[in-house]
């Protein structure tokens, strides 16, 4: 299970790569927060694991891969500040 987390991201990555060659559209703060809400909903997937990490993958990678598909390339920064924002939550408490 905890391999599919990195191909996950790998597999996005290039899903990214491929789509931003064909062109995406305009970029804006829509974009930044549906990031970082897939970025929280990734952290916390992982963090939780088998309990309800394994139910909240198929949810994760569905966001994951539509975002890197549809979404301009520079509002990714998104994804890495809502998994930043589960581990400062957890940190807090």
């Amino acid at each position: 299970m905890i391999l599919l987390y990195p191909l996950l991201l790998v597999g996005a990555a290039v899903v990214m790569h491929r789509a931003h060659k064909a062109g995406v559209g305009h970029g804006g703060w829509p974009w930044s927060v549906a990031w970082g809400l897939a970025g929280a909903l990734f952290m916390f997937s992982l963090l939780t694991g088998f309990s309800i990490g394994l139910v909240l993958f198929p949810v994760v990678t569905v966001a994951v891969f539509w975002l890197s598909a549809n979404a301009p390339g520079r509002e990714v920064v998104g994804f890495p500040a809502g998994a930043g924002l589960i581990l400062a939550v957890l940190a807090i408490n």
